[in-house]
């Protein structure tokens, strides 16, 4: 048998490919940190922990329950991830003491996350959001920081968001009547209605996402019931608006960057088809005619502080006055104005829109606080009880209902809407006596242990390996009694009655410099919607089929199932308001 008869240089080339073969699976395995936890079998794989997350998504589309359990596998409150062929290992903390701490006193170790920028960057390269903590990043964030005031927020913000909540309570009560007693899905009503007020509270104009749905109910559509009572009725669909479905077209491309390990390449390939063109174009179409109207009736000589009606007006005014100050030209429509704007309206829509989702869902399943809540808000507003009307905004705003603050708290720690924080070492660190590296991304978690289960690491961590201010702040916040910390008790944010914002640890919107912009907006509008939808409705508990707490993470942590079945109990639309 002959045998092929190559030169020395086909045998110098091949082990030359061996050998850059090699070098490049070397390259591409995990390059573990020292004396961090790990699973040893991902660190021999190119694909590291991705075939393990891959395996839980095929049983249940969450990623970050998944991150939770690796550590109870480790044992360990600090354990490394690797997620990424050639990139560096994540490291997770599950601690809420250290990641408090990290988030309040530790910002010049810790900044933002790499993430943010490869995520949001396509849809949004000039917000805020993608800048490291710099002068530029608290400058831009300067450009919407009143429109957190409290003046904005309680004069203007909360107009429309009670106008919206009032078009919502119209459209389930509609629903209602069509259903024939059986649940309906509110979860699309429910992002409709947030993403049609943030849209007013941005814009100050009326896409009129729930209007359209009230237009086509209005006509009496044909309906097939269900035969069981148990199961949920469909109702038909309308039309949404273009400039609704623009804004969902660019949350979802950031959706789809998110989901890729490479983010960036992943959202050019997005921005390529002509759905997102088309979306992209209105968009910019949007803001730029916005803007315009903003400055026609906010730059004349007898404009007032007092006409704003929107956060695209604060930015026109604030711009005027900023220019006059420095000496300089105004610019009212550049990229950074452009992209603070649509950031405004996609992060205010989604992150509200899925806590109210869960609300729902708990106080549904938790009848008895239902009845507290509700309670306390015919305490609190007697007038408007006595009548059978709603409360007015102005009431809303200014009356303090500790059950109330306590049940938004509770439903913040348990809907987990942002499961975690990301930040990035800026230097090397010591995190509860483990070395992290300068440049890494440390996740902070708040879905497990001490937030809303049992701690099992509680016993691992001597206080000496605690950074100094962590030590300090020993006892601030309690830990939870573990007895009850996965149940659903708006009373553990109450201590003789007074509500107690420091009860216990809970981290829906972070801390610190990097903590979320728009908590304020978000806590008003919750306020304002739970006030109203359990004053006008009973939401009765549904049977196990339509109340599942399996849930998807996307930009957050939205239920796969969200029904309801309201009863209404006023009787009919309300118009008209009393204190």
């Amino acid at each position: 048998m002959a045998f092929p008869n190559f030169s020395i240089s086909t045998y110098a080339i091949a082990g030359v490919v061996f050998v850059l073969v090699y070098l490049l699976r070397r390259a591409a395995l995990p390059q573990p940190i020292p004396g961090i936890p790990y699973h040893k079998k991902s660190a021999k794989s190119i694909f590291g922990d991705v075939p393990s997350l891959l395996r839980h998504q095929a049983r249940r589309p969450e990623v970050f329950d998944w991150m939770t359990a690796q550590a109870r596998e480790l044992n360990s409150p600090v354990y490394q991830l690797f997620v990424k062929p050639f990139g560096r290992p994540k490291v997770i903390v599950l601690d809420h003491r250290e990641g408090h701490d990290i988030m309040h006193c530790r910002s010049k170790e810790f900044d933002r996350s790499e993430l943010f920028a490869d995520v949001f960057s396509g849809a949004a390269p000039n917000h805020h959001i993608v800048l490291p903590t710099n002068a530029q990043f608290r400058a831009q964030r300067k450009l919407l920081l009143d429109t957190m005031s409290p003046h904005f927020l309680n004069n203007v913000a909360a107009k429309h968001l009670y106008k919206q909540a009032l078009n919502l309570l119209e459209l389930w009560r509609v629903k209602s009547r069509l259903s024939g007693g059986h649940a309906f899905a509110v979860d699309a009503d429910i992002n409709e209605m947030a993403h049609d007020a943030i849209w007013a509270v941005a814009f100050g104009s009326e896409v009129n996402t729930i209007r359209s749905q009230l237009e086509l109910l209005a006509t009496d559509p044909a309906v097939q019931e269900p035969a069981s009572i148990e199961e949920a009725i469909k109702l038909p669909k309308a039309t949404l608006p273009a400039e609704y479905e623009a804004v969902m077209v660019m949350s979802d491309s950031i959706e789809f960057s998110l989901r890729s390990p490479w983010p960036r390449p992943a959202h050019w390939l997005y921005r390529q088809t002509p759905t997102y063109k088309r979306a992209n174009a209105l968009k910019e179409n949007l803001v730029q005619r916005h803007l315009e109207d903003a400055q026609r009736r906010l730059l004349k000589a007898t404009s007032r502080e007092d006409m704003i009606d929107c956060a695209c007006d604060h930015m026109i005014l604030r711009e005027r006055q900023a220019a006059e100050r420095e000496g300089r030209a105004p610019q009212y429509d550049t990229p950074i104005v452009r992209d603070e704007l649509i950031g405004y309206l996609v992060a205010g829509h989604d992150t509200t829109s899925t806590t109210i989702m869960w609300g729902t869902k708990f106080l549904a399943d938790n009848p008895s606080a239902q009845s507290k809540l509700r309670a306390a808000l015919h305490d609190a507003y007697p007038e408007a009880h006595a009548n059978g009307t709603l409360p007015s905004m102005q009431a809303i705003i200014k009356t303090d209902v500790p059950y109330l603050d306590a049940a938004m708290e509770e439903i913040s720690r348990k809907a987990n809407t942002g499961p975690g924080q990301y930040r990035k070492t800026t230097t090397d660190v010591d995190v509860l006596g483990y070395t992290i590296p300068k440049d890494t991304d440390v996740f902070l978690m708040a879905n497990g242990p001490g937030f809303v289960e049992a701690n099992p690491f509680e016993g691992h961590i001597r206080e000496e390996q605690r950074s100094k201010t962590s030590r300090e702040a020993k006892g601030r916040i309690p830990d939870w009694d573990e007895t009850d910390i996965s149940a659903f008790k708006p009373e553990r944010w109450l201590k003789n009655g007074v509500f107690d914002p420091l009860a216990g640890p809970t981290s829906p919107f972070g801390a610190g410099v990097r903590g979320c912009f728009g908590r304020k907006l978000a806590m008003l509008e919750m306020r304002i919607m739970f006030t109203l939808i359990f004053w006008s409705f009973d939401l009765p508990q549904l049977s196990k089929g339509l109340s599942g707490y399996g849930a998807v993470d996307k930009l957050t942590h939205k239920p796969l199932q969200c029904f309801a079945r309201p009863i209404d109990l006023l009787g009919k639309k309300e118009d008209s308001t009393t204190a």
